[in-house]
């Protein structure tokens, strides 16, 4: 009896620890009349990993590609019928407190997005 107790503390422990290793993420949020843009940034030592994704909320139709620009990620991309992108995966060195914006240019037209921390 006690050792099923000791392994089920053991097995708890180590669980409770794998989980305090893993990396806490903040998700950066914004949102124009056209795009909504979702970025997570990972806390780490080294490279804080990115990701996320652009979203088309407009009410025209769907722009077949897009340039973006937000911290250290830049592209000129295709969008998805769905209209979305998804980032491709990153780093940066962006913090919580990090002003980021988020550029986005299509048919001849721009928006600078402002993203805030939505995870406070």
């Amino acid at each position: 009896m006690i050792k099923k107790k000791i392994k089920y503390l053991v097995i708890f422990f180590s669980l409770l620890l794998l989980t305090a290793c893993e990396g806490e993420t903040f998700i950066l949020y914004g949102e124009s009349e056209n795009w909504a843009v979702h970025f997570e940034v990972e806390k780490s030592a080294d490279c804080q990993p990115t990701s996320g994704y652009i979203k088309f909320i407009g009410n025209h139709p769907i722009p077949e590609k897009i340039e973006y620009a937000i911290s250290n990620s830049s592209g000129d991309v295709p969008i998805e019928e769905n209209g979305t992108f998804t980032l491709p995966n990153g780093c940066t060195n962006a913090t919580e407190d990090s002003k980021i914006e988020a550029v986005i240019k299509w048919d001849n037209q721009s928006e600078t997005i402002p993203l805030t921390n939505k995870s406070k």
